[in-house]
């Protein structure tokens, strides 16, 4: 059976809807997500197989709509101390990274805790992206500076209760190699041995490795860069500019120095910025959104335009996934728990994520009030087994810890 490949775009423009599920062979709109405003450029995210995440343009509210419904859930949406310029989800889905400002928060989603905010960047944060893994979170901003954590040193409660007395949590590395604002970064498979890629205004896109911060290609072009991705082995860089074209560079070439003017290898079609790229889950295809106010869906070994999708504003943000069920279910049921985000750091090594009372389901007030008194009970329970749990797996990961930096040196 073919997999079917959707597009999720969004618009400067909420005429018709914040964001729009496209049939990605045929171009035919497939679903609407209303009423979230304007979605803000790199903040359009999915969790799991369940819901959409975004956070509002011109206001400081993220929105959350579940996947088979035109309506965000307002019981879930937050109002924050300022407006979400970038934001990010870990691959299990179980950690929020955003920038808000010139500050890097993350949350746990399945509690809505913030865990931690650090403030690296002299200029507002521009992208954020975890590693396929979920190991490292890179961080870049307008000031040009790119910064990696552990994301294990960002979510320690341990570190994150010293740090609000004693200072920040020290990257693992910094870099300064750009002179002026990152716009966009993308980061390759293969965990923390990937590689990564930033453009930036300054005409360069730089390639790195992800576990060592080593420069490994540094290009050259004759404008500025506003996007940038590359396909799953990293063989293919694709490049986003200022004058809406494209340009592809092959990194399987033989050696070459570090610094590289790049040729004419060029798709051509925008006629204004592009202002983000994806690759078909084949990697068959290339879809680009530019400030034109139209979608693009590339024939990468030809470089030929498939499909034109006119929108009624300027692209913020497009993506390629898999079509599943739950876009089209009457009754979604949600695999993943999602709550509130705090808007202050959590004060304690102890917390509850949150369970399902008895009562939550549809019982009589006397079976409601005895499924309590046992429910209190078992709650009692599972915090001394939680302990337990806790601190076994503390040692787990110690003992796994000291066996990762042992063989990877990492």
């Amino acid at each position: 059976m073919e997999l079917q490949e959707l597009i999720l775009t969004t618009c400067r423009s909420t005429q018709q809807s914040s964001a729009c599920l496209w049939d990605q062979t045929t171009g035919n709109a497939l679903h609407y997500y209303k009423n979230g405003g304007v979605i803000a450029p790199k903040t359009l995210t999915l969790l799991g197989n369940d819901y959409i995440m975004s956070a509002d343009e011109d206001k400081p509210v993220t929105h959350i709509w579940p996947l088979n419904s035109q309506e965000p859930e307002k019981k879930m949406s937050t109002v924050l101390p300022d407006k979400i310029t970038t934001m990010a989800l870990c691959p299990d889905s179980c950690y929020l990274a955003a920038g808000i400002g010139v500050r890097l928060y993350i949350w746990h989603l399945p509690s809505g805790k913030l865990f931690s905010i650090q403030k690296k960047n002299f200029q507002p944060i521009s992208c954020i992206k975890f590693s396929s893994d979920g190991s490292c979170v890179i961080v870049a901003g307008q000031d040009g500076m790119l910064i990696v954590y552990k994301l294990v040193s960002l979510v320690s409660l341990h570190n994150n209760l010293q740090s609000q007395s004693e200072g920040q949590i020290e990257p693992l590395y910094t870099k300064h190699d750009h002179t002026l604002p990152i716009t966009d970064v993308h980061v390759g498979s293969f965990g923390h041995d990937a590689r990564f890629a930033t453009v930036s205004s300054d005409n360069t896109c730089k390639v790195y490795s992800l576990k060592s911060g080593t420069l490994l290609l540094n290009l050259v072009f004759e404008e500025a860069l506003t996007a940038v991705i590359f396909d799953g082995p990293c063989w293919n860089l694709y490049v986003g500019r200022n004058s809406g074209k494209i340009q592809q560079f092959f990194l399987k070439a033989p050696p070459r120095n570090v610094d590289q003017h790049v040729g004419d290898l060029v798709f051509s079609g925008h006629q204004k910025r592009i202002t983000c790229l994806d690759l078909g889950v084949s990697n068959g295809v290339l879809v680009s959104g530019a400030e034109d106010n139209f979608v693009f869906i590339w024939e990468i070994s030809s470089r030929q335009i498939l499909k034109r999708i006119e929108h009624k504003g300027a692209i913020t943000n497009v993506k390629c996934l898999l079509k599943h069920d739950n876009f089209f279910t009457q009754n979604l049921k949600h695999e993943h728990v999602v709550r509130n985000l705090d808007r202050d750091l959590i004060q304690s090594e102890v917390f509850d994520v949150g369970y399902i009372q008895d009562c939550d389901i549809e019982l009589s007030d006397d079976e409601c009030e005895t499924g309590q008194r046992i429910n209190d009970t078992r709650f009692k329970d599972l915090k001394v087994e939680n302990a337990k749990l806790r601190a076994t797996n503390q040692q787990l990961y110690e003992t796994a810890l000291r066996i990762s930096q042992k063989y990877t040196n990492f």
